[in-house]
């Protein structure tokens, strides 16, 4: 059985490896990145750091997952763990997540990394479990996908799930918390509310005999989406200091700029701040070359 899967699904990990190392190759901070070693993708920062990239097609078990973190850790590897996006279930699905899962949600800061296909072409995808509040049972929130233009590592303390506490080096794609974003949370709001108006509601009355009964002609209306104050696109030019409909030339340089300033392994301000400021002008800057077909 587990041979069969592996050779259903190694077409599929395979291309998304290739093309990954080289948007991998691709990053500022990425000196060189190989696809022989002792991960899927093995990359070198020019900070002299070594990250280990992981496709998991399946779900390990944990203490094989904690085993082989530790020992990166121990010699100082980040590791960044991405799973097929076919072993979670749909966006907005409720459901209680096994353990590795809950264990790569923690490691990567509330949010697991996924790949797939879309239209043929790979894809690195986002999702955050959300709790609320019974027991176990979380629900998935689909993010944006996620632009690879980073790479940072950084050390993280897990307390829960208890199979995977300790403290660990790992490494992520610097993508910001989408499920705290306000247009995030307004947009998911309006999709809710027009599913659950999409769906037969039924309005009761009483008849003669004090039963209930069915209302069919009681219509029910989606309530009306309400425009955003200002679009992702709009917020990227702003945070790279920029009007809207700014020239490739200032675009670029705006970028060069901000980037030479505020770069983890250049800048003056703390780590955790620098990274924190280069991720939002780097997924900034990427969503505008996407939008101008750079």
């Amino acid at each position: 059985m587990r041979r069969a899967m592996d050779t259903e699904t190694r077409p599929l990990r395979e291309q998304i490896r290739v093309w990954l190392a080289r948007q991998i190759s691709g990053v500022e901070s990425v000196r060189g990145c190989s696809l022989n070693g002792e991960a899927d993708i093995v990359a070198v920062t020019w900070g002299g750091s070594f990250i280990h990239v992981h496709l998991l097609d399946h779900l390990p078990k944990t203490r094989a997952l904690k085993r082989q973190i530790q020992d990166n850790t121990r010699i100082g590897i980040g590791t960044l763990y991405i799973i097929d996006a076919a072993l979670l279930p749909t966006d907005g699905a409720k459901f209680v997540p096994h353990e590795v899962v809950s264990a790569l949600h923690a490691l990567y800061k509330d949010k697991i990394y996924t790949y797939r296909l879309r239209d043929e072409q790979p894809q690195i995808g986002q999702v955050h479990l959300r709790s609320f509040g019974r027991g176990d049972e979380r629900e998935l929130w689909a993010g944006p996908d996620v632009p690879v233009i980073s790479l940072p590592s950084y050390r993280v303390w897990v307390r829960h799930p208890h199979g995977i506490r300790g403290d660990y080096l790992v490494a992520n794609f610097g993508s910001e918390a989408f499920w705290k974003q306000s247009s995030y949370a307004s947009e998911r709001d309006t999709v809710r509310r027009q599913q659950r108006s999409s769906t037969e509601h039924v309005a009761w009355s009483r008849d003669s005999f004090g039963n209930k009964r069915v209302d069919e002609e009681a219509p029910q209306q989606a309530p009306p989406r309400q425009p955003a104050a200002a679009t992702r696109l709009d917020r990227s030019y702003i945070h790279l200091g920029l009007k809207p409909g700014a020239s490739d030339d200032d675009v670029k340089a705006a970028f060069r700029k901000l980037a030479r300033a505020l770069h983890p392994d250049v800048s003056t301000l703390p780590k955790d701040e620098a990274e924190s400021q280069f991720r939002v002008i780097s997924e900034a800057y990427a969503l505008i070359k996407l939008s101008r077909g750079w």
